[in-house]
C-alpha cells in the first residue's frame, strides 16, 4: 500500500516538470514569432533585440523558479511593454501574453496595453482602435485555448501512464508479498518440524533413558548375585529385559506421536502415571521417593504434551540422582491450579553442580538443558538447585479445561 500511494506522488512531480517545460517551449516559440513578425517595423532594431534577449532570459528564470516570483513577473511586464512600444507593431503587443499572473491578465493585458498605448499616441481612428482590440483579444484566447488543448494532452497522458506504472508496481508488490508469504509459511512449517522433532528427543532421551539405565543397575546386581543366588539374579535379568522392553515401547509411542492429536489429560491420570514411574523406578533401584500431592483437584485436565513432559523428566531426575549423586532419598511435590502445574524433585545426593558452574553443565548436560528449553519455549521456568541435595522445579503454565 505505501509503494501505490508514493508512485502516483512521484509521477505528479514529474506531470508539473512536463507541464513547466511544455510551457517554456511554448512562450519561447510564441516569442520567437513574434519577434520575426515585428523584425521590419521596430523603431531601433538594436534595443528591440536586447529587450527580446532580455524577455528570453527571464521566460528561462521563471520556468526554473518552483514558486511565482514577483520580480521575476513584474521584469517581465516592463520587458513586454517596452518591446512593443519599441517595436512599434500592433501585433507585438501580444508578447504581453507572457506575463503569467493568471489566465484571465494573459488575455486582457495584450489589448488593455494597446488602447492604453493608442490614447496615450493620440490615435484618433475609433473604429480602427476598436478592431484591433477585438483581434488582439481574440488572438489572446485563441494562445489560451491553444496552450490549455496542450496542457490537457499532456495531463492525460502523465495520468495514463502513471496509472499503468502504479498497476505495473502494484502487481510487483502484489508478487513480492506472495514470495515473503510463502518464505513465511516455510519457515513456520519448518519450525513446527523442528519443535516436533526436540519433542520427540526428549520423549525418547527421558523414557528410554531411564529405561536402560534401570536395566543397566538390575544387570549390575545380577552379575552380584549370579554365583551365590542364581534364582535371584535370573529374576534380575528377566527384569533388566523387561526395562528394555520398555524402553522400545516408548520409542515406538514417541514415533507414533507425529500422527496423534494432542489432548487433555486430567490430574488424577496424570498421577496416576507419575506414581507408576516412581514405583518402576523404587522396585528397581531399592531408592525411596517421598511424594506429595496436596489440593489435588480430579476435574482439572492438562496438556498431554506437558504431562509427557513431566512425566518423563521425573523419570530423568531420578536417574541423574542415583547416576551424578548417588542419592537414596527422594522427595516429590506436586500443585496444580487452573493456570499453572507445578513439579519439585528434591534428593540427599552429593552432586558436584553449582552456581559457578551450572552455566557448563547445562550445555554439556543433555537432560537438564532439554528441561530447560521445554518450559522456557512454554512460557514457563526450570530452576536447579544444588543445596543439602539436587533440587529441581519445573512450573508450566496452560489454559484448564476437559479433556478433547
Amino acid at each position: 500500500m505505501h509503494i501505490e500511494k508514493t508512485i502516483p506522488l512521484c509521477y505528479n512531480h514529474i506531470g508539473d516538470f512536463m507541464h513547466t517545460k511544455d510551457t517554456y517551449i511554448f512562450s519561447v516559440i510564441l516569442v520567437i514569432i513574434l519577434s520575426a513578425v515585428t523584425l521590419f517595423t521596430t523603431f531601433n532594431i538594436t534595443v528591440t533585440f536586447l529587450i527580446f534577449g532580455l524577455i528570453m532570459i527571464t521566460i528561462t528564470l521563471r520556468s526554473l523558479s518552483e514558486r511565482n516570483n514577483h520580480v521575476i513577473s513584474a521584469s517581465m511586464l516592463v520587458l513586454t511593454l517596452l518591446y512593443s512600444v519599441f517595436s512599434g507593431n500592433i501585433p507585438a503587443f501580444l508578447i504581453m501574453y507572457e506575463c503569467r499572473i493568471n489566465r484571465f491578465t494573459q488575455i486582457i493585458l495584450p489589448p488593455l496595453s494597446y488602447l492604453i498605448f493608442a490614447m496615450i499616441t493620440g490615435e484618433k481612428e475609433i473604429p480602427l482602435i476598436i478592431f484591433r482590440v477585438i483581434a488582439i483579444t481574440v488572438i489572446a484566447i485563441l494562445f489560451a485555448l491553444f496552450e490549455y488543448i496542450i496542457q490537457m494532452f499532456y495531463n492525460t497522458r502523465n495520468s495514463v501512464s502513471s496509472a499503468v506504472s502504479a498497476t505495473a508496481l502494484g502487481e510487483l508488490y502484489t508478487k513480492k508479498l506472495n514470495q515473503e508469504l510463502v518464505i513465511k509459511n516455510f519457515l513456520v512449517d519448518k519450525n513446527a518440524r523442528l519443535e516436533e522433532r526436540e519433542n520427540i528427543s526428549r520423549s525418547i532421551h527421558n523414557s528410554v533413558g531411564h529405561s536402560i539405565t534401570a536395566a543397566i543397575m538390575t544387570l549390575e546386581a545380577a552379575d552380584i548375585l549370579f554365583e551365590k543366588f542364581p534364582e535371584k539374579a535370573h529374576e534380575k535379568i528377566l527384569t533388566a529385559k523387561e526395562r528394555i522392553g520398555t524402553g522400545l515401547d516408548s520409542i515406538r509411542q514417541a514415533v507414533r506421536l507425529l500422527d496423534t492429536d494432542t489432548s487433555s489429560i486430567s490430574l488424577s491420570d496424570f498421577i496416576s502415571g507419575i506414581n507408576n514411574a516412581a514405583d518402576e523406578f523404587v522396585m528397581d533401584t531399592m531408592r525411596k521417593i517421598h511424594t506429595d500431592y496436596p489440593q489435588m483437584n480430579d476435574e482439572l485436565y492438562i496438556p498431554r504434551e506437558h504431562t509427557e513432559f513431566l512425566t518423563g523428566a521425573f523419570k530423568e531426575l531420578l536417574s541423574n540422582g542415583v547416576k551424578h549423586g548417588n542419592a537414596d532419598v527422594f522427595f516429590l511435590h506436586i500443585t496444580a491450579d487452573s493456570t499453572h502445574i507445578k513439579l519439585t524433585v528434591k534428593d540427599n545426593g552429593k552432586s558436584d553442580f553449582s552456581a559457578e558452574n551450572a552455566e557448563k553443565r547445562m550445555k554439556e548436560g543433555f537432560g537438564l538443558k532439554k528441561l530447560l528449553s521445554y518450559a522456557e519455549r512454554c512460557g514457563g521456568t526450570a530452576s536447579f538447585v544444588n543445596e543439602n541435595g539436587f533440587r529441581t522445579e519445573i512450573i508450566l503454565p496452560f489454559e484448564g479445561g476437559k479433556n478433547e
